[in-house]
């Protein structure tokens, strides 16, 4: 956070004397004004016996004639002198209504000035301690590296509680002014303490209606705040808090992420829970035991997709609200596919594949939703595309060899699993050209070379006891795996995927 309000001017302004009736009340004027000049020859003894002398008077004074509100101007300007804030401000603020109820706007006017000068020579001390303490150790709530780090850190500690020291005299001089309650809130907020700084703000707020300034800090300190809590991983009060802030602003996309975010990594909180409760279904006995089980179950993912669909509403109508930003629209589609909503996760996935068309990793993701709705055809040409732009990337092979054996091809599994195979598992050969020339003659591998020419990669893996060969030609979109010199397979990724048989329905249930 910033420091509100800045360096203020000083303007000390010293009245005409006005003598007062009343003796204490006259007396306690010469007194201050005494002790004044005093203070400027430098002759600061007389200066602090002359102001202890002008307060007991005027405090005499205004018991004595409560009505005489220039001596109770004078005598909040002496107990500012004494740096005595609260006492100061009381009489300031009692002398300031006072005269303009009377109608006495220039006194008034110059108690104003006065208690302005005073206040601003806190507010600038505070300002300055703020400043120092920034300057000292920047970053507050990181732990010190050394023992240079900590002395710093201690020296940006005292000067942020010499900060607090000079504001609260500023508040207790001129109480509910914007600036200082705003670097209060600051100097809470930079030392970590975000609870405290939000009272303040919040305080202030209700004290300073209309003070915008005030009103933007808290927002900033509540907002900080909830990112707080999502670090310390405490999802249900960072969702409370997000939840609150979004209902006050329902148009801000960054809270709107924010609560998603908070959504989705309590979702994610529960994933080792839910492991462990599939587990323990696994080796439950039947009956009771192995209903209780599967009820845990049940409830815990039932739990955790409802957090991941409630992670991709609130993603979406942060995108909406922040149009163009394409990182939004993924973890929308991406919250939604955990969750398994996947016409929602199809949807956005698609939305994102608008703004990027490249991004292969959108597109398998994509493929991965249209599989799990029985949309074959429509997965393999989805990842068809994908391999076009990225044809080394082993795991869309995987991928779409897993499409294919959903669809029951095995063939085209078997294509593309064998590349998988090779590029995971393969050694590359230092030069494909000369191994490629080693084929037997009138081999299958012979042929392959004649026609194709020399293989742009080959890579030698083992399965089952057996040696195999794949020789990759990327830039046809082609590779083939050959065991002894005799081809077993041909995989074409380049050529667009067979039209793929929908799986037979399940049968359905008798009854009983």
């Amino acid at each position: 956070m910033a420091v509100a309000g800045g360096l203020v001017g000083l303007a000390l302004l010293l009245a005409t004397t006005a003598w007062a009736r009343n003796p204490n009340c006259a007396g306690g004027i010469q007194y201050l004004v005494q002790g004044m000049r005093d203070k400027d020859k430098g002759n600061l003894e007389d200066y602090k016996r002359e102001m202890l002398k002008a307060v007991d008077r005027l405090t005499l004074c205004a018991s004595e004639d409560p009505e005489d509100f220039e001596a109770l101007a004078y005598l909040g300007w002496a107990h500012a002198e004494l740096d005595s804030a609260r006492a100061a401000g009381e009489a300031f603020e009692k002398a300031i209504t006072g005269l303009k109820a009377r109608g006495d706007v220039k006194k008034a006017d110059l108690a104003v000035t006065n208690r302005e000068s005073y206040w601003a020579k806190y507010f600038n001390e505070g300002v300055a301690d703020i400043q120092a303490a920034q300057t000292a150790y920047p970053e507050y709530t990181r732990e010190p590296a050394d023992e240079a780090e900590q002395v710093l850190k201690a020296e940006a500690t005292n000067k942020y509680m010499a900060a607090l020291a000079a504001l609260d005299r500023a508040n207790s001089l001129k109480p509910n002014d914007g600036r200082t309650i705003r670097n209060v809130g600051t100097v809470h907020a930079l030392m970590g303490d975000l609870v405290r700084a939000e009272a303040v703000l919040r305080e202030g707020v209700t004290s300073c209606p209309g003070d915008s300034d005030l009103v933007e800090a808290l927002a900033l300190v509540r907002r900080n705040y909830a990112g707080q809590l999502l670090d310390q991983k405490r999802y249900d009060e960072a969702i409370a808090f997000y939840g609150d802030l979004v209902k006050a602003t329902p148009n801000d996309a960054d809270l709107r992420s924010g609560l998603a975010d908070a959504y989705f990594k309590r979702a994610f909180g529960v994933e080792g829970e839910l492991a462990a409760a599939r587990n323990a279904m696994g080796v439950a006995g039947a009956g009771a035991e192995l209903k209780a089980a599967t009820e845990k179950v049940e409830a815990i993912t039932a739990k955790r997709n409802a957090d991941y669909q409630q992670a991709g509403t609130e993603y979406v109508a942060a995108a909406q609200l922040k149009s163009g930003d394409a990182d939004l629209t993924f973890n929308a589609a991406l919250a939604f596919q955990n969750g398994r909503h996947y016409e929602s996760a199809e949807a956005q996935w698609r939305e994102f594949l608008k703004v990027k068309p490249s991004e292969t990793e959108a597109m398998s993701a994509l493929g991965a939703v249209l599989a799990e709705t029985k949309r074959f055809d429509d997965a393999a040409a989805i990842l068809h595309q994908a391999l076009l732009l990225k044809p080394k990337e082993k795991s869309l092979h995987r991928q779409l060899g897993g499409v294919y054996a959903s669809a029951d091809n095995q063939p085209k599994s078997y294509e593309e699993m064998v590349v998988f195979i090779s590029l995971e598992r393969g050694t590359p050969a230092e030069d494909p050209a000369a191994a490629a020339a080693k084929a037997p003659a009138a081999s299958d591998a012979a042929k392959v070379l004649a026609a194709q020419g020399a293989p742009e990669e080959v890579r030698y893996w083992e399965a089952e006891g057996q040696k195999y060969e794949t020789w990759f030609y990327w830039g046809k979109n082609l590779a083939y795996t050959l065991r002894g010199g005799q081809q077993v397979a041909k995989s074409d990724w380049g050529a667009p995927p067979p039209k793929l048989a929908k799986p037979a329905a399940a049968p359905a249930a008798r009854r009983k």
